[in-house]
């Protein structure tokens, strides 16, 4: 029987000359086990809404020393191509298992390839990396994290000039860069310590300076000059890091904003990549809010907040009217916040004529109320903050525009044109203005989106991840998209022809995507996208109106729709 592309790659790797002990140990382990072999080398890794991300361990599908020096030899050689070498790249990391490790490898093949490198004294978040690449003027910058994903991931993050995730025809450039496993082994032999590289100063630590600069940006986004030092003072914050990088810079912006009563979750406070406490470190799942809910309760707290470990994600649990902590989604937070900013804005006349705002394509349609109201045009684009990075330099371009806010519903939100990546330190402070505003008043965050829907409708929105991981997992989410495709403006499940958008061919101004919109009347909507990071199938619903009948909608449109899409999944149509 012939040997399986896979069990090939395999082979290749053992019996290479040069390759870590510990690497040909973990293959040797797993000699008896095709389906394992066959998971690990049944692919390469490849450049993704988030750049590359993956389970660690030995293999072409997982995240290693030899993958993550790979993806630098290729980020390099295109610097180089561009001759942007000495203008240098920003590494950073967050809290997981191997991120410095990786950090550190990075740093050394890209001073190797002749590239001026600065890397962080110590782990910090996205958004400081991508504050960094546009305040020190570099060539781009490397962010090693798996952002919320389990404890067994991590990633390689590459970022622009422009301080963006990088577009998908320079991911596309990377990943045609990245050398083959036997070449990159062999490499890696020859590449001198970090050390050296340090001694001659072509790698140069960065720390206190960077914060400086940050910190002074973040003081200028403050929306609110009438809320007093008394109301920050009063409010009760309960924060956990979740074991991550945003510890220190979101403990130490809310201090300067004048907040005090701030009550970290000392079990989540430090940083530790297995997050003993959590099953993922997601700031969107509840039972992320299980220890912070605990403390809330003992101190009476107004509003928790929590990011994720590589700080570009927000979570936010409210206090509701029952005295229980109620979490708000992606959505709710991201409406709560851009009504908050413009309507601010508004009131002391500083909402320029030319503003707009930025969502992405499966975000809340009444972003598009709020838009119309503040007479702020909206940019809706793909998934991915890479994408709103992108708008905003074509707004640049044609100086036509400045740009007030951007969120997705995925718990990312963005504030200022110097961070073009999702920046949950940001975040954490303008929820927490938001928060004082509401108790001065006597009213607690809930108040306000329950305002908001007074005002737009109510928003009855849900998002569903089917895991589809496994060898045949890709296949099938591949199906089921050319099945929809096919079927077009029809989905028999929910028994109507629908306003059909085709994102491969439809938008105007957008690259090609693999995801479906379906907008039914109004402001409905439905969507199903693969996920970009993980293996998983995607759908978004999105009903509106008055709060009973848009409930009624949404739970008779999700039944019928997942129970179709399953069957399709399972090869049953």
């Amino acid at each position: 029987m012939e040997e399986s592309k896979a069990i090939q790659k395999y082979t290749s790797w053992i019996n290479t000359r040069g390759i870590d002990p510990s690497i040909r140990r973990e293959l040797l382990n797993i000699i008896s086990s095709p389906a394992e072999i066959e998971d690990r080398f049944n692919d390469n890794l490849r450049f993704g809404t988030a750049g590359l991300r993956a389970v660690m361990g030995a293999g072409t599908n997982r995240m290693n020393i030899y993958t993550v020096a790979a993806a630098a030899k290729g980020l390099a050689d295109c610097i180089n191509s561009a001759g942007a070498e000495k203008e240098g790249v920003i590494i950073s990391y967050d809290s997981r298992n191997m991120s410095r490790e990786f950090a550190e490898i990075t740093a050394r093949v890209m001073a190797q390839e002749g590239v001026q490198v600065i890397l962080s004294d110590t782990l910090r978040p996205v958004p400081m990396l991508s504050f960094a690449i546009r305040h020190f003027k570099l060539a781009g910058g490397v962010m090693i994290t798996a952002s919320h994903n389990p404890p067994e991931y991590n990633g390689f993050k590459a970022y622009g000039n422009d301080g963006g995730q990088l577009s998908p025809e320079g991911a596309k450039a990377v990943q045609e860069r990245m050398p083959e496993f036997e070449e990159i082994v062999q490499y890696l032999q020859k590449v001198p310590t970090l050390e050296e590289y340090v001694r001659e100063n072509r790698v140069m630590y960065v720390g206190k300076t960077w914060d400086d600069s940050y910190m002074n940006m973040l003081r200028k986004l403050r929306s609110s000059d009438s809320l007093s030092a008394e109301s920050k003072a009063r409010l009760r914050i309960v924060y956990t890091p979740l074991n991550g990088s945003g510890g220190e810079p979101v403990r130490k912006i809310l201090a300067d904003s004048g907040f005090k009563r701030v009550f970290v979750v000392s079990e989540q406070e430090k940083p530790d990549g297995n997050f003993p406490t959590l099953r993922v470190p997601n700031p969107e799942c509840e039972d992320s809010f299980e220890l912070a809910k605990k403390y809330a309760r003992a101190v009476a707290a107004d509003v928790i907040i929590a990011t994720d470990p590589d700080g570009d994600r927000l979570g936010v649990a409210t206090l509701d009217d029952d005295g229980s902590y109620r979490m708000l989604t992606g959505n709710q937070i991201g409406l709560l916040l851009m009504e908050y900013i413009l309507s601010e804005k508004s009131a002391k006349g500083t909402l320029p004529e030319n503003a707009y705002c930025i969502t992405s394509l499966v975000s809340s349609r009444l972003s598009r109320v709020i838009a119309e109201r503040y007479h702020v045009t909206l940019e809706e684009r793909l998934t991915g903050s890479r994408f709103f990075a992108e708008c905003i330099r074509e707004h640049e371009e044609k100086e036509d525009g400045e740009f007030q806010f951007g969120f997705e519903e995925g718990n990312g939100y963005m504030f200022s044109s110097e961070v073009r990546d999702k920046d949950a330190i940001a975040a954490c402070v303008a929820i927490a203005e938001m928060a004082a505003v509401s108790k001065s008043y006597g009213l607690k965050l809930i108040d306000q989106l329950k305002a908001i829907y007074r005002l737009y409708g109510y928003a009855a929105e849900k998002s569903i991840s089917i895991d589809c991981s496994g060898p045949k997992g890709a296949e099938a989410i591949k199906h089921c998209m050319e099945h929809y495709r096919f079927l077009g403006g029809k989905l028999g499940a929910i028994g109507q022809d629908l306003y059909y958008r085709d994102v491969k061919t439809y938008i105007d101004k957008m690259p090609e995507a693999d995801a479906l919109i379906y907008e039914l009347n109004d402001l409905d909507w439905i969507a199903i996208r693969p996920s970009g990071t993980e293996p998983k199938l995607k759908i978004y619903f999105g009903f509106y109106g008055d709060k009973t009948a848009a409930e009624s909608r949404l739970k008779t449109v999700s039944q019928q729709l997942l129970h179709d899409i399953n069957e399709v999944l399972m090869g049953k149509r």
